[in-house]
């Protein structure tokens, strides 16, 4: 393996005593390293007994040893991620070494772990709990069972049993391991950044192994070990084994707030200090007011493509469409889709750009034996050598791991994520290179619409969720927010920036949100192109149950990202403001849903001032417009796709409205209950080709000019 340059990491916070001789002992093991150009780098944390001067001047006579200071001491584990990132970024590290600054860990085992290296291992730790390994004989009860408890809490606890000594601190680690890691998104800064850095390793798929060391005491200084460290560790444990517990603890101290808060209102009350009208009248206005600020944001998002026509002109497809540049891997994602891929395949391999440009992947996992038939018999008949079948068999099993599959497998410049029953249309290509070319932009999002707007009694209002989405809302949030969630299919990216930012996040239940708001946070332009003749056309779920699913999977994923954190990167504060609004949408409209009988019943049952009962009637108004304002545009899609539009549908809204909404209402609280057992497995929609089964007119195919 290539492993010329090895970095030694010592984190230091006031080590003068040993940081001298460390430095001597580790450069004297250069002797047995041939071929290897071994470098150390202390990350001292502002030392005020000199630790850090006295590391300066050995800079001055070894060009092997480098410092990286801090401003003030942060942790162990902020420290080793500043020097993980240095050691890569500045230094080139192949290898980065863990290792104490304190002589507990002997500087003679450093070739030992280098040699499980170079045997095949990617993370080889020293360990303490194998055969062959120890701690100090002189060590108190107390120490040993404290240290020996730590190690079992986080193998059994955090799920790490395959590993002996989960929390050594004696490791070298491969940095093309390291580069799989988001080391921001650790979120520990103590101790406790040993098992997370450990379980993020085995998780990305690292071979580890563990050689015995004899592990010793200091003999110069004291241990930074604190409670604080203590309860972070505690706390990681089981939030890696239980990804949400930490926003479970949170959620209960705010319902013990929240209790309290209560029991000392109705004390208040009752003794008379309170008045419970005032109390009332209190909580109806302020819930008024936010809900009213949320409707009326919401209408004026869904306006926004008809507030100004040039809006709308400015997101159509480009009318003079340049000669082809750029080259397209299309990413089709399927599992148990063998109703429908054979269509798509063929839809796909019709765009209208030259073969030589652009390459189709199907993704499939080697178990699902029925797409996989339909898609090789479907490529054989076509005969092109741009489409191919790409099986694995890896986990888990869901839609972004299949689409980093893909993009390991991709040769072109520009990744295209269709969805496995999508029928876009054949001029798309044209379209995007023509953007691209023309916006000098990093990302486009094109337009993707469910067609199949009479076949269940919730199909209209799905229908015309993703026409207002697609057409104004995205185009919104773009322009006016700076930033995104991205749609599920019809995106097109640049390949680098998706390599920049590690792909797509294979724990997210709602990968396109989650991407557009990591691309957007490195810096990735993206703009959204909506034109009703090149959208690519779907099918709304078949039944109520998988509508449930479906949505239950977006909102999990929505509750994902907001407590995941990633929309706090973003520069500013109109982006952070917008992501959290459209992360939070789901839920402020489950309240309003909650809010509205309630807000009826105490206007109609209790004594509330004139000017507050009219106020808390104001978000029924709004949802009223709402109901208006799907009418209209129900009447504008009909026209724009040419379908009828039945004199009945008006009134199919006004009474499928509500119902539609206590659905959205049952799959918000049902994403709730799936976050707090843990149950993240892929809901998986099912199609059935009620988009192609509607007689609609061809594509109007653009030439290009």
């Amino acid at each position: 393996m290539k492993m010329k340059n090895v970095v030694i990491i010592l984190p230091t916070f006031n080590e003068k005593d040993n940081i001298g001789l460390l430095l001597k002992a580790i450069q004297y093991q250069k002797r047995f390293l041939n071929g290897i150009d071994l470098s150390v780098l202390v990350v001292d944390d502002s030392s005020p007994d000199g630790t850090g001067q006295l590391v300066q001047e050995f800079t001055k006579h070894h060009s092997d040893i480098h410092l990286l200071n801090g401003s003030k001491k942060q942790g162990l584990g902020v420290a080793y991620i500043r020097g993980i990132k240095h050691a890569i970024n500045e230094m080139g590290a192949d290898v980065v070494f863990e290792m104490d600054a304190d002589f507990s860990h002997n500087p003679n085992d450093i070739p030992r772990l280098l040699t499980e290296v170079s045997n095949g291992s990617d993370f080889v730790i020293g360990s303490r709990y194998i055969s062959g390994g120890s701690t100090p004989n002189n060590w108190s009860w107390l120490r040993k069972a404290t240290s020996k408890w730590g190690n079992l809490f986080s193998r059994y606890v955090a799920g790490l049993d395959r590993v002996r000594d989960c929390t050594s601190g004696y490791r070298a680690i491969k940095t093309e391991v390291l580069k799989k890691i988001d080391l921001d998104k650790l979120g520990v800064k103590g101790y406790a950044f040993q098992i997370s850095l450990l379980h993020q390793a085995i998780k990305s798929g690292a071979r580890v192994s563990e050689i015995p060391i004899q592990f010793t005491d200091r003999v110069y200084g004291e241990s930074k070990l604190g409670m604080a460290d203590i309860i972070e560790f505690v706390l990681s444990s089981f939030q890696i084994r239980f990804p949400f517990v930490k926003p479970f603890i949170y959620f209960l101290l705010l319902s013990l707030f929240g209790l309290s808060l209560v029991v000392l209102t109705g004390s208040l009350v009752s003794s008379g200090i309170l008045s419970a009208q005032i109390l009332l009248v209190t909580f109806v206005t302020l819930l008024s007011i936010i809900l009213t600020s949320h409707g009326i944001f919401t209408l004026v998002w869904m306006l926004y493509a008809w507030e100004d026509p040039e809006n709308a002109e400015r997101h159509k497809s480009p009318k003079e469409l340049v000669p082809p540049k750029f080259s397209f891997t299309a990413l089709i994602p399927a599992r148990h889709e063998g109703a429908v891929i054979k269509d798509t395949i063929e839809t796909v391999s019709a765009i209208n750009y030259p073969n030589s440009l652009k390459e189709t992947l199907i993704l499939c996992r080697e178990d699902d034996t029925e797409t996989i038939a339909k898609a090789q018999e479907t490529i054989a008949r076509l005969g092109q050598k741009n489409i191919r079948l790409v099986t694995f068999n890896s986990f888990p099993i869901n839609k972004p791991h299949s689409l980093n599959q893909g993009l390991k497998e991709a040769n072109n410049e520009i990744i295209a994520i269709f969805d496995a029953e999508d029928e876009p249309s054949p001029a798309i290509y044209n379209i995007i290179n023509t953007v691209l070319l023309q916006e000098k932009t990093d990302i486009v999002q094109s337009g993707v619409q469910l067609m199949n707007y009479r076949s269940h009694w919730f199909s209209t209002l799905n229908v015309m969720e993703y026409y207002f989405w697609f057409k104004s809302a995205l185009h919104f949030f773009t322009r006016v927010g700076g930033v995104s969630p991205l749609g599920g299919n019809t995106v097109f990216f640049k390949k680098g920036w998706l390599e920049k930012i590690g792909g797509w996040d294979e724990n997210s239940l709602t990968e396109d949100a989650d991407i557009g708001f990591r691309l957007a946070s490195a810096g990735a332009g993206v703009k959204v192109v909506y034109d009703e003749q090149h959208v690519t056309r779907e099918e709304t779920p078949p039944n109520i149950a998988s509508f449930i699913k479906q949505r239950t999977r977006w909102n999990q994923g929505f509750l994902q990202i907001l407590l995941k954190g990633d929309w706090k990167r973003l520069p500013t504060l109109r982006q952070r403001l917008f992501a959290v609004y459209t992360l939070l949408s789901p839920i402020v409209q489950t309240v309003l849903l909650l809010y509205l009988p309630i807000a009826i019943w105490v206007v109609l049952t209790q004594k509330l001032p004139i000017v507050v009962s009219l106020f808390s009637f104001i978000p029924l108004f709004l949802l009223l417009l709402q109901i208006v304002v799907f009418i209209v545009g129900l009447y504008e899609f009909t026209k724009a796709y040419n379908l009828k539009f039945p004199f009945w549908m008006p009134l199919k809204i006004l009474l499928t409205f509500y119902p539609f909404q206590l659905m959205l209402m049952v799959s918000s609280f049902r994403a709730f209950y799936r976050i707090a057992f843990s149950y993240n497995g892929w809901e998986k929609t099912a199609h059935t080709n009620a988009h192609r089964k509607m007689g609609l007119e061809p594509w109007l195919v653009q030439d290009v000019k």
